[in-house]
């Protein structure tokens, strides 16, 4: 079975953004490359870990960081008939928002 190719954009002001922990950008590029041009992504918790090496805890740890720069925006989306049928989805709020006026101010 051949291997699908995948990769991302990512905003190097915030990769090299030194007030940033390294595993925050890292897991800031895993979103990057699942993100669609749109900047919006949906992968779940456990896809995240496995693309990171993080465990459950510090992932949450280094999306807060992510949430309080700005960086990252979590929300809903209705997936299903019912309330609670719905799909967490982060919209990355970097180069491309930011040209827009909605993403956080250069590092």
């Amino acid at each position: 079975m051949e291997r699908k190719i995948r990769y991302g954009k990512f905003d190097m002001d915030i990769f090299c953004d030194e007030s940033l922990p390294l595993g925050s950008k890292a897991l800031y590029c895993a979103l990057a490359g699942f993100c669609n041009k749109e900047r919006m992504c949906f992968p779940s918790i456990d896809t995240l870990m496995r693309a990171t090496g993080m465990t459950r805890n510090t992932l949450y740890k280094h999306m807060r960081t992510l949430e309080q720069k700005g960086i990252v925006k979590k929300a809903y989306m209705k997936n299903g008939p019912e309330n609670f049928d719905r799909r967490l989805v982060y919209q990355l709020c970097d180069f491309q928002n930011r040209e827009l006026g909605k993403g956080p101010p250069n590092a």
